[in-house]
């Protein structure tokens, strides 16, 4: 009786698992459609998105988080017929942050490290929805081939950072300060060599500001988009500050308002208000000196 029952659940359980098919690296629809939920190294995650994977790469990278942006290939059929609707193979690889596109794709590739192939699909509730969009219709299952080709990490603001200046700490001795009343703390220090802003040159920064009852006067973080200044353009503290920071510097910079905007304020930074900002010199465009213009600068990746 006890070699019955095992034999029983053995049959069980080879009838839950199909074996996976061999998977054609170069075409891999060919074998992974229609698909099977039920094949063998088929991973099903609790929202429903299920993969397979195709390929593995070296293992070395870090697996993209939401705010990460990634850049991929991709080709993206019906699960119904298997009809291409969309691919970037042959084209351009896509880039974009992964908290931008269908939900799916954002919890998916998070279990994907660069170099990796994947073989996704995706319920319609994880992809377009009941409404689909132009060229998929309602209610559509979708699969999608993914290749991460290389994860570029999120900036993110500095919460032990604004702890230690919340409020700002003028008698700490890591605070420097200068002759005009501007205040900074280093939070780290990027290489000793690296390029300095000059009055020609364009900033390209990470920033948030806050006033001294915590609101946020504009931040970069949430975008992931820095601000490119020209440093000539920039108000007086502003431009001290910059032309101190070396490109990989972030500080914690006490902006007093007579080094902005005084009594005219600008507008969320009400008159007269001091402005404590985290600014990250993300990198410096030299412009060469010796031409009548300053180019433009092009916009950062």
């Amino acid at each position: 009786m006890f070699r019955f029952i095992l034999a029983a659940l053995a049959a069980i359980t080879l009838a839950a698992c199909s074996p996976t098919p061999k998977i054609d690296a170069a075409d891999p629809y060919k074998s992974l459609y229609p698909w099977n939920p039920k094949w063998k190294g088929v991973v099903t995650l609790d929202s429903g998105v299920q993969y397979i994977v195709i390929k593995k790469g070296e293992g070395k990278g870090e697996k993209p988080k939401p705010e990460d942006r990634v850049e991929v290939n991709y080709d993206g059929r019906f699960a119904s017929n298997g009809e291409q609707f969309d691919t970037s193979y042959g084209k351009e690889p896509a880039v974009f942050r992964l908290n931008q596109v269908i939900s799916g794709w954002t919890e998916g590739l998070q279990y994907m490290q660069p170099g990796d192939e994947f073989m996704f699909w995706i319920p319609w509730k994880l992809a377009y929805g009941e409404d689909g969009r132009p060229g998929i219709p309602p209610k559509a299952d979708l699969m999608f081939r993914v290749e991460l080709r290389s994860v570029v990490k999120a900036v993110a603001s500095n919460a032990e950072a604004w702890k230690k200046v919340t409020p700002w700490p003028t008698d700490s001795s890591d605070v420097n300060r200068s002759s005009t009343g501007l205040e900074y703390m280093v939070v780290e220090s990027g290489p000793a060599d690296g390029p300095v802003p000059g009055d020609r040159d364009y900033a390209i920064v990470h920033l948030e500001g806050r006033l001294d009852d915590g609101s946020v006067v504009g931040s970069t973080f949430e975008s992931q988009e820095p601000e490119i200044f020209p440093v000539a353009d920039l108000v007086p503290g502003w431009a001290e500050a910059i032309k101190g920071m070396h490109k990989g510097d972030h500080w914690m910079i006490r902006m007093p308002a007579h080094l902005m905007y005084a009594g005219e304020g600008d507008g969320r930074i009400p008159p007269n208000a001091i402005v404590t900002y985290e600014v990250i010199l993300d990198d410096v465009i030299v412009v060469d000196t010796q031409s009548a213009e300053p180019a433009a600068p092009a916009t950062p990746k």
